[in-house]
């Protein structure tokens, strides 16, 4: 969508791959990672990608999160506030459905528990904005939860939520990601793990009665044998796989918590 420059500073710790000159490299060597031996993945906060929306504060210059150069239809990394006007190279490493409960917005009380039992939506009535309301009145949004690594970013950790109208494309994601076949040395097929293909992510204008609003656009990209980096692809599949299974172990925390909610309201 519109383009412009990428944000080069953050004011949260992120995953950046320094490449420094060989000199200054060795200088911190025989430091390597000092300072953090006790830091284990439960300290970290996976960071969300989103797409900006015209109610992202990200837009609005009186707020905090407020990021220069932002436009709606951006990916940005909300935990790092790094922008990405083109498009993401993003290799999905998990997928999990999950039923997030909101309080309504005007009372600015956020995200109120993470439900994982779908039976939740059988407690909902529909509103007028086809919203599932529970009996206290919050909502529920049935959200498809993506984790991967932006290769677009050093291989960083991160997560995609997908709620309301952008469900239809993590339907269509997934159709694509469940026809990859691998061939075994005997002949036979078998399913492609999730890893295996990466993905170039951008955006797109969708609308309907009520409005306009960006939507994820996710296209094929290489299979991750023929990703071209500077690391070997097996260490990216080592990543991936190690990733997957901190997440299966519960030790990942999503960066659930600081949803401006954009992405669920944002998409009518």
């Amino acid at each position: 969508m519109t383009k412009s420059s990428k944000k080069e500073k953050s004011k949260e710790v992120a995953v950046v791959v320094e490449h420094l000159p060989s000199a200054g490299a060795q200088d911190f060597e025989a430091h390597a990672a000092a300072g953090m031996e006790d830091v284990s993945s439960k300290d970290v906060i996976i960071p969300r990608l989103t797409l900006l929306q015209t109610l992202s504060p990200q837009l609005n210059k009186k707020k905090g999160e407020y990021i220069e150069g932002a436009d709606i239809g951006m990916i940005c990394d909300l935990g790092t506030g790094d922008l990405f006007p083109d498009d993401l190279l993003f290799l999905p490493v998990h997928y999990r459905k999950d039923f997030l409960e909101w309080a309504p917005r005007s009372t600015g009380k956020g995200l109120i528990a993470i439900h994982t039992d779908p039976r939740v939506l059988d407690t909902c009535k529909k509103d007028e904005k086809n919203k599932m309301v529970l009996p206290n009145g919050n909502y529920i949004a049935e959200t498809a939860q993506w984790f991967g690594l932006n290769l677009s970013a050093g291989r960083r950790p991160c997560y995609i939520p997908m709620t309301s109208t952008q469900l239809k494309r993590s339907r269509k994601w997934m159709t694509m990601a469940i026809g990859e076949k691998l061939v075994r040395a005997d002949g036979s097929e078998f399913a492609a793990p999730l890893f295996y293909r990466v993905y170039r992510l951008s955006s797109a204008t969708d609308s309907n009665a009520e409005g306009e609003w960006a939507t994820w656009v996710i296209n094929r990209d290489v299979a991750l044998p023929d990703f071209k980096s500077n690391v070997d692809w097996r260490q990216i599949k080592a990543e991936a796989v190690a990733f997957r299974e901190s997440i299966i172990r519960g030790e990942v925390k999503a960066d659930q918590v600081e949803s401006d909610q954009t992405d669920s309201e944002g998409a009518m």
